[in-house]
């Protein structure tokens, strides 16, 4: 009996390939078990647990620090803060309390201590020294009380800049003795000084008198570095000078 022939199917090389090994991998004949799922699963219920776990434990571990950090820095501040309020308590001589006040919180100051500034201010900037490190700090001590922000600081670096202390050091020194500071408004003061010239080798150059209004304001410091330049807050914001005739 003649055998009836089945004609076999073309395969490419390529595609044929990849249909087989996906038959391999995917189909197993009814009975036998796919060694190659099998292995996977196995390694799922093996090892994914424990890669989950491991994921898990490493977020835990982050939001710990995170909080640790949170509480560290918490107590830092919290540690900064003062909680004590320090008072000034000024008694007669039997011991008998007259004032109390809060030293923390500055108040304006008197008015004998503006006169002071005022007059210390004026001479650092009026007056020519010989010595330049003498002149500097004095014209750093000046700076720091003209308000930057206001027409005084622009008003100085032009003086000085046609009038320079260390160019006229060269020639002559001037002393500036402040003769009188009084108020003409709550913030405007009208200081009143006299200028001596001399030459290098001391010999008198001239003496003239001058006058000036200044405008001031009060900022009390809030840093260690401006405590130490001008301890009360006053500040210049604006004067104008002239020779008195």
């Amino acid at each position: 009996m003649p055998h009836a022939t089945q004609e076999m199917e073309p395969v490419s090389l390529n595609g044929g390939s990849r249909r087989r090994k996906q038959l391999i991998e995917t189909e197993a004949p009814p009975g036998l078990e796919n060694p190659f799922l099998s292995a996977r699963q196995a390694w799922n219920e093996r090892y994914g647990s424990y890669v989950h776990q491991a994921y898990v434990w490493r977020m835990v571990a982050f939001i710990a620090l995170g909080i640790a950090a949170i509480a560290v820095v918490g107590v830092v501040w919290i540690g900064s803060q003062s909680k004590l309020v320090p008072y000034v308590v000024a008694v007669d001589k039997l011991g008998t309390a007259l004032a109390v006040q809060r030293a923390d919180v500055a108040t304006r100051p008197d008015e004998r201590v503006i006169r002071a500034q005022l007059a210390n201010w004026i001479a650092s900037v009026r007056s020519v020294y010989l010595d330049a490190a003498a002149e500097r700090a004095v014209l750093k001590q000046a700076y720091a009380m003209v308000n930057r922000r206001g027409p005084a600081f622009n008003a100085l670096n032009e003086h000085f800049r046609a009038s320079s202390p260390f160019e006229r050091a060269k020639e002559e020194t001037v002393s500036a003795e402040v003769a009188s500071v009084l108020p003409i408004s709550g913030d405007t003061w009208r200081v009143e000084w006299r200028e001596v010239r001399r030459g290098r080798d001391g010999g008198l150059a001239d003496d003239h008198q001058y006058q000036a209004n200044i405008s001031i304001s009060i900022n009390p410091p809030t840093d260690e570095a401006t405590l130490l330049l001008n301890p009360m807050g006053i500040y210049v914001d604006s004067f104008s000078w002239s020779q008195r005739l």
